[in-house]
């Protein structure tokens, strides 16, 4: 009997110790969950490959804030920004255009409530050769384009991953994005290079993907001069064209804007502090990059 006591003694302090553990790793991980608040904890931000630039800038000054925050970034394709925080990746994503029908529609489903936050505007910008004698175009025109099929006189260019810039260009449009049939380069900067080769070439991109690739490296001027950027007008007889600049991009009457959304799932207090200071604070660094910002960003002017 005694010798039995014995054996089973080990197994009872190893019991012991693996509820202890058990017990330890609980509170632990509770402790985790308490931590996270809308200034600490870690996240990670899924985002349209051409906000980069601005994603990083934005995560980097909300950390140098809130040293607790610590903020992942995950570049990705405009398809699966969404995907992503669907498939539960990442915690926020940051997109180019509205969620399409689709995407909304799997968010129902899992019956877990999002944020659709805007944030900034980004616009569809319309590139050609310098040698191409398109001195403005409309919408319309630009929709009849890019929808027709089989031979033209100019080739339209997207970038072929582009998924969500073919969605805003369909809605500005009036076409359904099955409609669209535009040639596609592998990247931004082969559509760039073809446009520059090309004097029959029109490419569309997002006025971000078009500032991430220029200025260019100084081997590369030339290829820059051979660029430029086409004036858009809306649908309709004698309406005025506009350039994309911020400004007219921000009031609204550049036709081929774009909302910015961040979109997070609710309860996540990071992700929803990350938010409000992309909405408050943070609209003064979308000011300053190739975006406009969603609002006025306030100032202080101190009198003495």
């Amino acid at each position: 009997m005694k010798n039995r006591a014995l054996k089973r003694a080990p197994v009872t302090i190893i019991k012991s110790l693996l509820l202890l553990s058990f017990a330890f790793l609980l509170a632990n991980c509770s402790q985790q969950h308490d931590s996270e608040t809308a200034k600490s904890g870690n996240m990670t931000l899924a985002f349209d490959r051409q906000l980069e630039d601005i994603a990083g800038s934005q995560a980097e000054t909300f950390s140098r804030y809130y040293p607790e925050a610590r903020i992942s970034l995950m570049p990705a394709a405009s398809a699966k920004s969404l995907k992503y925080l669907l498939d539960g990746k990442v915690n926020a994503a940051l997109i180019s255009g509205e969620p399409e029908e689709g995407e909304k529609t799997l968010f129902a489903a899992l019956k877990r409530p999002i944020r659709l936050e805007p944030v900034a505007l980004d616009a569809i910008v319309c590139i050609v050769n310098r040698r191409n004698p398109a001195v403005m175009l409309s919408t319309k025109e630009l929709g009849v384009l890019f929808s027709a099929r089989g031979q033209q006189e100019m080739t339209p260019l997207v970038t072929a991953d582009d998924f969500r810039l073919l969605s805003v260009l369909a809605a500005k449009t009036g076409k359904k994005r099955a409609e669209l049939h535009p040639w596609a380069c592998n990247s931004d900067q082969e559509l760039i290079d073809r446009v520059s080769a090309d004097k029959r070439a029109v490419g569309l991109l997002f006025r971000s993907s078009l500032y991430r690739a220029l200025p260019l490296a100084p081997k590369q001027e030339k290829k820059a001069s051979n660029i430029r950027i086409v004036p858009l007008a809306r649908e309709g007889t004698g309406a005025e064209p506009y350039l994309p600049t911020q400004q007219l991009i921000f009031d609204g009457r550049y036709p081929l804007a774009a909302t910015v959304y961040y979109v997070y799932y609710q309860g996540d207090a990071l992700a929803a502090g990350f938010g409000s200071w992309l909405g408050s604070a943070g609209q003064k660094a979308f000011e300053r990059s190739s975006l406009a910002p969603y609002r006025l960003v306030e100032r202080t002017i101190i009198l003495k």
